[in-house]
Parts: C-alpha cells; sequence; structure tokens
C-alpha cells in the first residue's frame, strides 16, 4: 500500500497535522494525483543536491501536465483549474527548489499513529 493510502487512513489527529504540511507551494491535490511518482522520488538526495532538485522539480511538471492531459478529457473544469495554477506557482521563478514534497511529512504521522495505543 502506497504511504500516501496510509496517510489518508490515518485518525483524524494526524490528518489534521498532515493537512498542515500542505499549502499553495505544493498543494495537496499534487501529492494525491501523484503519489506513486512522489514515493519513487529521492527526495532526501535531492534535498542536498541543486541540480538534482532541479531536475524532480521538471520531472513533476511533466506528470503534472499528464494529469492535467487526463482531467481536461473528464471535463473535470475544478480540478483542471486548480491544476493550471498549480503548475503556475511551481513554475514561478522564485519557487525554491527546497519546497519540493518531501515524503518524510507523511513517514512522520503513520510511526506517530503507529505508536499510539
Amino acid at each position: 500500500m502506497s504511504q500516501w493510502n496510509q496517510v489518508q487512513q490515518l485518525e483524524i489527529k494526524f490528518l489534521e497535522q498532515v493537512d498542515q504540511f500542505y499549502d499553495d507551494n505544493f498543494p495537496m491535490e499534487i501529492r494525491h494525483l501523484l503519489a506513486q511518482w512522489i514515493e519513487n522520488q529521492d527526495w532526501e538526495a535531492a534535498s542536498n543536491n541543486e541540480t538534482m532538485a532541479t531536475i524532480l522539480l521538471q520531472n513533476l511538471l511533466i506528470q503534472l501536465d499528464e494529469q492535467l492531459g487526463r482531467v481536461s478529457k473528464e471535463k473535470n473544469l475544478l480540478l483542471i483549474h486548480n491544476l493550471k495554477r498549480i503548475r503556475k506557482v511551481l513554475q514561478s521563478p522564485g519557487l525554491a527548489t527546497t519546497q519540493l514534497p518531501l515524503d518524510r511529512h507523511g513517514e512522520t504521522c503513520i510511526q506517530r499513529s503507529k505508536s499510539c495505543p
């Protein structure tokens, strides 16, 4: 089971913590739609390597474009609008690659929930 699927099954108190990790720089829609791809990337290495982080950002934009093409066929107007807005934010020149998703947030919540009685 993917980490994102595990996160979605957490108790509400942990889901509220997860909600706080996501903002306009990296919205939850992207985490949800690209869960498998995100979990297969080496974010730890990218956090210490600007070139690798830039490549991951470009690959993220490619994945986002593929999702945008898919939802455009489904005519999901709200999701199309949100994905276009998100893409614009991710392409902004001021975006630091350090704002890329770190999968550790979800892992932390999962570990905390397992230690609870």
